[in-house]
């Protein structure tokens, strides 16, 4: 059985002969102004998501703000004591319990 094989021998040769003309390719002008493209296109989906990103920011910082606001109003008014008033008189009179008997 021999170790070198002409199918591994192919791939290599193939792959050599990829590269080559992959790198042409890549070098092309055609390929430039596709890349120029895809790196504009790009620049202006992140300007998009900023534009996004910045408006949900300032909205989050408002909120924020107004959320200190009603803390400190809220740690400035005085507090009340409440005094709690318990109802003696339901609790002097237990409840009358009927059977069905007597309703009858």
């Amino acid at each position: 059985m021999s170790i070198f094989k002409w199918s591994h021998a192919g791939i290599f040769a193939g792959g050599m002969l990829f590269a080559t003309k992959g790198i042409e390719i890549l070098a092309s002008k055609t390929a430039h102004k596709a890349y120029v493209e895809a790196t504009a296109f790009g620049l202006r989906c992140r300007d998009g998501v900023m534009d996004g990103v910045t408006a949900v920011r300032e909205g989050c910082e408002d909120i924020y703000a107004e959320a200190k606001e009603l803390n400190e109003k809220k740690a400035n008014t005085p507090k009340v004591d409440v005094e709690v008033i318990e109802d003696k008189s339901a609790a002097a009179k237990p409840a009358k319990k009927t059977s069905k008997k007597a309703a009858k």
